[in-house]
């Protein structure tokens, strides 16, 4: 049975609590000018953004500046989407952070890894509007 593939979805009931005045987001990509583009999306539309590629610079990333979302690509050379996302809840102390997986894999795909039903809050296809990203992000944070 065939069924319409999703774009953006809501995984869990995680309540996001806004830190900060402003919401923050990390994106983390291994694809420099993909993050850089959609971090500098986010920051038109009110978002303090910020990009860092891959999982290492991710983490040195949130010693000084605490995200409260992370869009987080999976498939990333030296550590992936799946270690990332344990290493930055593991890292940081916060319960309320919110993980939205955003990657070219389908949804089905990234949820028969057991690891991503626990550390993700949301799922968001590549090449979906980044309006719809937001709107995800949006629902976390209960903006």
């Amino acid at each position: 049975m065939s069924r319409t593939p999703s774009t953006c979805q809501r995984w869990s009931a995680r309540e996001v609590r806004v830190l900060h005045e402003v919401p923050r987001v990390l994106v983390v990509d291994d694809n420099a000018g993909a993050a850089e583009a959609l971090a500098t999306y986010l920051s038109y539309e009110g978002v303090e953004a910020r990009a860092a590629v891959g999982c290492a610079e991710a983490l040195r990333c949130v010693k000084d500046w605490v995200p409260d979302v992370v869009v987080l690509d999976i498939m990333m050379p030296e550590r992936d989407g799946y270690e990332t996302a344990s290493a930055l809840r593991s890292y940081l102390p916060t319960q309320s952070l919110g993980i939205v997986a955003f990657t070219s894999l389908d949804e089905d795909h990234v949820k028969e890894t057991g690891k991503a039903r626990h550390n993700f809050d949301g799922y968001c296809q590549k090449g979906t509007a980044p309006t719809a990203l937001l709107a995800l992000m949006r629902k976390l944070w209960r903006e």
